[in-house]
């Protein structure tokens, strides 16, 4: 049975995917009853993972039992909190809908039972759904573990072929579907109540007021709403990346990014509040204009603080077309998108790394910038940094993260993030987090950071402070993810590979995990600064290590990538791997660059060529006119086996190791990280890279590269 073969008192397509849904689940798990039959318990089990945890195709995405509760348990909180945040925000009482509420519910209710009665008998009394109590944040993630839980159960009995499978699948498929239904039941009840509120507060306090009112709300509507689905979305064992997926799991997306001009459009082509809008204005003679104040303001301000939740960078949104009133619902995005750039370009910064500081309170023996004590007499001002921020945004309005040596020695750090916070400028900080407790947590979050990065470089205390020169430096670090984390900071994990702690990877990501870290960055040492003292190790096991790791991150709630190590595109590509969240292996001139401490711009910290300094041409003049970042942004450019390489467009080679490695592979450059005139050729192939083209025609490869430990 196919869900439009029906008649439907709201509109099948607009409002009643659920359903839709639930059906194709329902034809699944027949299909795996019968399998389980006819003893094929493997192609059960797939079709069981299908039904419970989705799969994703485009507009036919499912995102699974799962994903639906999860959505519809955020949206009972979405369309709840608008109705009281405005009746807050007006000082209103709250007008009596009743009865018109209880006739437009009616005729949802009466869908909702004919939808389901082939195999569940809804045994809720619609007159009483208000009295029903919606769970909260902790009930929720009770819920979801329970039905976990089962869910487990199951799939072992699917795993070990045993014939109760069958009825164990039957009883798990019940007990999701009736939490699913139970609250898309509630979630349209406060919908159509949300609607039926508003449209009075219109009569009473005249639309004009009502609309300033929601103007003025709006972005802490959205933000608070999305931070609850957020929360418990984390802590049920999904990532922070599937969110978007999740909370859209009701609408039919098309969702087309393009890199040429960083923009893209995503079509809702399907709502779930539209059908009690338009009954309500077609038979209860709600205004147009008040049900288009949803979708001008609610809808849009749930969709900013979505998106703002799951992407990395700064972006800017416009909501072309609405559902209400052009019948079609459509974001146009942008990012990086800054208001004073003069015109679109193909390439401006995403993100930048600011060196604010060369003094640090760590002595790491791999350090690229070579940190000290004491740091460079001529670092920038405050107001030198503040004037560097604007002309950032004169370009773009990226990510940039403040990082050192250890930031947190700026005594002026605070007042950094917060001018560029103010400026619309995503503000991220990197640090050791010796110095990062509750208090500066705190501090850092008021400021206006958006995420934390902090180096953690082993599971063992021990190994980690030795490697790091501080004692207690492990336990500063750890205790920074806690406390950041309890501040509702976004915090990333970096580890630098090396010999020490190479099979120590998985260890530290579970530490990670374990920490509510959501970002894991490897690292991969690229031979500067101190770097250049350390063995580092071969290419083959950089490969191997990719791999390994790209492997295990079903193991982990974390979202992996590696850094310094472009060639991960190339096998996450053959491993097919969803690679929609990554731009580019090496973005170096393309979407990023770092400062040093005294306003040199170099393409990334590992790739010191300085190609000016904003003390002496503004950062627009260096970032569209360097040759270097010209020819660093044209793939044709590139020499030797990475110019003849049919990846060079997605990984395109670590442009640091080419430039700071000589064919006998570890050249003591010394301080490397100090910002200099061209000596070496930045273009020519990675030499740590063990891929062969298929039209690479020298055979000089493998050479002692490739038998280094």
């Amino acid at each position: 049975m196919r869900l439009g073969e029906q008649m439907a008192n709201f509109d099948i397509r607009q409002c009643h995917k659920w359903a839709q849904l639930l059906i194709e689940r329902k034809t699944k798990l027949d299909q795996a009853l019968y399998n389980i039959e006819k003893q094929d318990f493997d192609l059960a089990k797939k079709l069981a993972v299908q039904i419970f945890a989705g799969f994703m195709g485009g507009r036919q995405a499912d995102p699974g039992m799962a994903g639906s509760l999860l959505y519809h348990m955020a949206m009972v909180t979405k369309m709840e909190s608008e109705t009281q945040v405005l009746l807050d925000e007006l000082v209103a009482n709250q007008p009596d809908v009743l009865a018109t509420l209880t006739k437009i519910y009616g005729e949802f209710y009466a869908d909702a039972q004919d939808f389901v009665k082939e195999f569940m008998v809804l045994n809720f009394d619609p007159k009483k759904i208000a009295l029903i109590k919606h769970p909260s944040s902790e009930e929720k993630i009770a819920l979801f573990n329970k039905l976990k839980e089962q869910q487990k159960k199951t799939e072992m009995l699917l795993t070990n072929k045993d014939a109760q499978a069958a009825q164990a699948l039957e009883e798990l498929f019940g007990a999701w579907a009736e939490q699913v239904i139970l609250m898309r039941l509630l979630q349209e009840y406060e919908t159509i109540r949300g609607l039926l509120v508003l449209s009075e507060l219109v009569k009473t306090q005249s639309l004009e007021t009502v609309e300033a009112a929601m103007e003025r709300v709006q972005d802490k509507f959205g933000q608070e709403t999305v931070n609850i689905a957020l929360d418990v979305t984390l802590k049920v064992g999904m990532r922070r990346e599937k969110l978007q997926s999740v909370m859209l799991s009701d609408h039919f997306i098309n969702m087309n990014m393009g890199m040429e001009n960083l923009d893209g459009k995503m079509e809702f082509l399907n709502c779930p509040i539209y059908g009690s809008h338009q009954i309500a204005e077609e038979k209860y003679g709600v205004d147009p204009k008040t049900t288009a104040l949803f979708c001008k303001h609610f809808c849009f301000a749930h969709a900013k603080a979505m998106l703002d939740t799951v992407l990395p960078f700064p972006f800017t949104l416009w909501q072309s077309k609405r559902l209400a009133s052009d019948g079609v619902c459509e974001y146009y995005l942008k990012l990086a998108y800054s208001p004073q750039a003069q015109k679109p370009e193909r390439f401006v910064p995403l993100i930048m790394s600011w060196n604010v500081t060369r003094e640090c309170n760590l002595k790491c023996g791999h350090c690229y910038i070579n940190a000290d004590e004491k740091k460079l007499g001529n670092e920038l001002s405050t107001q030198e940094g503040k004037q560097l921020m604007d002309q950032i945004y004169k370009v773009s309005r990226p990510l940039l993260v403040l990082s050192g040596g250890e930031p947190l020695l700026r005594p002026d750090i605070l007042e950094l993030i917060e001018y560029g916070s103010k400026k619309g400028i995503k503000m991220g900080l990197g640090s050791n987090g010796y110095l990062i407790d509750n208090i500066m947590a705190k501090k850092l979050k008021t400021a206006g950071i958006a995420t934390v990065s902090i180096s953690l470089d082993s599971h063992i205390p021990a190994q980690h402070d030795d490697f790091r020169g501080v004692k207690d430096a492990w336990e500063r670090a750890v205790n920074a993810c806690k406390v950041l984390q309890k501040n509702n900071v976004l915090v990333q994990v970096n580890t630098t590979l090396t010999h020490e702690n190479y099979n120590q990877i998985d260890d530290i990501m579970s530490l990670s995990e374990s920490l509510g870290v959501e970002n894991f960055h490897l690292f991969f040492l690229v031979p500067t600064g101190r770097g250049t003292k350390l063995t580092d190790i071969s290419p083959q096991k950089y490969e191997d290590m990719i791999t390994t790791t790209f492997a295990k991150v079903h193991r982990h709630r974390l979202n992996v990538r590696p850094s310094c190590a472009p060639q991960f595109m190339r096998i996450a590509q053959g491993m097919n791997l969803d690679m929609r969240q990554w731009i580019r292996g090496c973005i170096a001139g393309m979407y990023y660059c770092r400062i040093y401490p005294n306003g040199d711009i170099t393409p990334c910290p590992y790739l010191p060529i300085k190609l000016g300094n904003i003390r002496e041409q503004s950062f627009k003049d260096i970032w569209f006119s360097s040759e270097i970042f010209k020819n660093l942004r044209n793939p044709n450019s590139l020499k030797g086996k990475c110019g003849v390489c049919e990846y060079k467009i997605p990984c395109g080679g670590c442009r640091a190791r080419a430039y700071g490695l000589s064919s006998d592979f570890i050249d003591y450059c010394g301080d490397l990280n100090i910002p200099s005139e061209q000596t070496k050729d930045y273009l020519t192939e990675d030499p740590w890279c063990v891929y062969q083209p298929k039209n690479h025609l020298s055979q000089r490869y493998p050479s002692k590269t490739s038998t280094s430990n």
